[in-house]
């Protein structure tokens, strides 16, 4: 994001997340944490003088207080209200009065989703007490002896409502971070559903050009082709097109997706292996239409050398028409593009297909980090403390979700604490239908706080408060992404590789992609032929892909 900016798209990914932070499934159990004693540190000499016992209190505050020095990506000034900064802020302080712990920053690294400063750490053994690692970097960390085995920190400290949602996922997440039997680090929790691609269309467009929302493949690119051609901005100049796609050929995964394409994940072959989704044969059928698209001029020609935040600026300057994305871009870019060009409307879409088969959305393992404690460190447990505490404060009995997730402007706190998990089903379809089930009884006896906060601005839209357009068009119960994604529940691709990065992939991963964002690119310009998709295969395959499709269909062979 950058306000998300690209979320890197993801720091957002961050967070990824806007309103859209997964909740835990039972505040009963968050609230068991709170009813613990209140000091974990302390110890109660038992009348028959044996040794004393610790107490080991999910969320018990530290006496004295404790430094703890980690490491992030900073979040950029207009992400806080307030006076709020990323060392000084409400979970900041939280920690501090209610843990003991004083949260000290080495440095924080670039918005823009720099991450290098990380692995330069790593490599050099220059790591703070406790951080967040990639899935590359966990594995660096373990096999480089960096970081200490949380096992038995995790069964003592764990509250129930945290050992629940680990386990909502049969135990996947935390497996994915088991290192000869022991746990390294613990994994963010998070629903995979969230990820999956949404299709966004101006409709203020297709209303001026009186088209209807496409249910085809052949129909969206119909679309696409009026919004370069027909002038819908009004404005007299051909300075508009439809699909946006960006140097890094971000923004293609729904359309990818449209012709039973896969790329980034792993699926079964006809043997029942695993392969990767980028080498398949429809992946040579998608980009052939992409590379139809370019020479028919239905794509714009500067792509290769827009990147993702060039793309965000053609959306704010009113030139796009058609975005494949995340549920969350309600918030950003359109809610700000919105504001700068009145009467812009996008709503979303499910993936259309480009053949008589459904379109299936793929999507990739939900964790994207791995919390980890630097070898010798005292405290450990810190890091559950602080996702005990996350659940309480926003979801147990003293929850708060306007003082801890999100302010009543909108300000995302949740994207405050250095460590937090969401609920695999929290967002879809446990909010959505609650939030749904609401608004047409009006009856809100049982929704939790979130859930709540939801209801009140999609109330407030409904009535004309067209400062929660973003909320409806994420949240609402009808024409929102949510929406989109109750209907992918049941059809949902997830990749069948949900193991740790493989040692070749550590190694030549970073090759691969590369050779791909090129080879691909080239294609979709003209500037190499169709057929040179099969000679990227063969490469892709000597350069390491082979040995890569080896470790995974191992791990998968274990699994059965």
């Amino acid at each position: 994001m950058e306000r998300k900016k690209l979320g890197t798209l993801l720091t957002a990914c961050l967070v990824g997340l806007s309103l859209m932070v997964s909740a835990c499934g039972g505040d009963e159990k968050v609230n068991e944490a709170s009813q613990q004693p209140a000091d974990s540190q302390a110890t109660n000499a038992p009348a028959d003088n044996t040794s004393p016992e610790v107490n080991y209190d999910p969320i018990g505050k530290y006496d004295p207080p404790i430094e703890v020095h980690s490491v992030r990506m900073a979040l950029p000034a207009d992400r806080f209200e307030n006076g709020d900064t990323n060392e000084n802020n409400v979970w900041t302080r939280e920690y501090e009065s209610a843990l003991g712990v004083k949260l000290v920053y080495d440095w924080l690294g670039d918005p823009s989703g720099d991450s290098n400063k990380l692995d330069i750490s790593i490599a050099s053994n220059d790591i703070p007490d406790v951080f967040g690692a990639n899935t590359k970097q966990m594995n660096q960390l373990v096999e480089g002896e960096q970081v200490q085995d949380l096992t038995e920190v995790w069964e003592k400290y764990a509250s129930p409502a945290l050992k629940e949602l680990a386990n909502q996922d049969g135990g996947l997440a935390l497996k994915s971070a088991t290192f000869n039997g022991k746990l390294m680090a613990i994994p963010k929790f998070g629903g995979n559903i969230t990820n999956a691609d949404i299709l966004w269309i101006r409709t203020d467009w297709l209303d001026k050009l009186k088209l209807q929302p496409p249910k085809t493949m052949d129909e969206l690119l119909k679309i696409s082709e009026a919004f370069m051609t027909q002038d819908p901005d009004g404005n007299k100049k051909a300075d508009t097109f439809g699909l946006a796609i960006s140097k890094e050929l971000s923004g293609l995964t729904g359309f990818y997706n449209g012709f039973h394409a896969y790329p980034g994940i792993w699926i079964k072959d006809a043997s029942g292996k695993l392969m990767n989704g980028n080498i398949g044969p429809e992946m040579k059928s998608a980009l052939a239409k992409l590379q139809e698209l370019y020479k028919a001029g239905f794509l714009d020609k500067e792509f290769a050398v827009k990147d993702g935040g060039k793309v965000i600026e053609s959306i704010s300057q009113n030139k796009v028409g058609i975005y494949y994305g995340a549920n969350w871009y309600s918030y950003w870019p359109f809610n700000d593009a919105r504001k700068q060009n009145p009467g812009m409307e996008w709503k979303p879409y499910p993936i259309v297909s480009a053949d008589d088969k459904p379109a299936i959305p793929g999507v990739g393992f939900p964790v994207y980090e791995y919390e980890v404690a630097k070898v010798g460190y005292e405290h450990p447990e810190v890091i559950v403390k602080m996702l005990n505490l996350w659940l309480e404060r926003a979801y147990g009995k003293t929850a708060d979700w306007e003082k801890y997730a999100v302010s009543p402007k909108g300000t995302e706190l949740f994207q405050y604490p250095l460590f937090q998990v969401f609920a695999p089903n929290k967002d879809v379809p446990d909010n959505y239908l609650a939030v749904k089930g609401a608004v047409e009884t009006g009856d809100v006896s049982k929704l939790n706080p979130e859930q709540k906060a939801l209801f009140d601005k999609i109330t407030a839209f409904k009535k004309g408060d067209d400062s929660q357009w973003a909320t409806y068009r994420q949240a609402g119960p009808t024409e929102s992404s949510f929406e989109v994604l109750a209907g992918y529940k049941d059809t949902l691709l997830t990749t069948a590789y949900l193991g740790a990065s493989t040692p070749t992939m550590v190694e030549r991963q970073g090759v691969l992609d590369k050779l791909q964002n090129e080879t691909f690119t080239k294609i979709i310009m003209g500037a190499a032929s169709i057929n040179e998709f099969d000679k990227f295969v063969e490469q892709w395959k000597k350069l390491g892909g082979d040995q890569i499709t080896a470790e995974v269909n191992e791990w998968y062979a274990k699994q059965q």
